[in-house]
């Protein structure tokens, strides 16, 4: 989960901060969060259950972000322009 204490949020914003204004280009985001993932597994151990870890930091981290961002960004845009088809209506009682 990402929801960490503010203090440490701060300490990592600062870091973090300056990390992004080198980064320019897709590849460069690409290239370090796969470089922070490469340092978790080289700081612990090459085996299944690290790997996992690193899987599942992936994964989690690609929901979150899709449920708090992406997801009520696509409902602002389906309300501004309406909805595909009926399948995808809200609620099919609208009409």
């Amino acid at each position: 989960m990402p929801y960490i204490k503010k203090e440490k949020r701060n300490e990592l914003d600062n870091l973090i901060d300056i990390l992004t204004c080198h980064m320019v280009v897709k590849g460069d985001y690409n290239y370090v969060i796969t470089k922070i993932l490469h340092n978790y597994i080289e700081d612990t151990e090459l085996c299944y259950d690290n790997l996992n870890d690193a899987q599942g930091i992936i994964e989690c981290v690609g929901k979150e972000f899709y449920r708090t961002v992406v997801a009520p960004y696509e409902d602002k845009k389906k309300k501004e322009n309406g909805a595909i088809s009926d399948i995808d209506k809200e609620n099919k009682n609208e009409d």
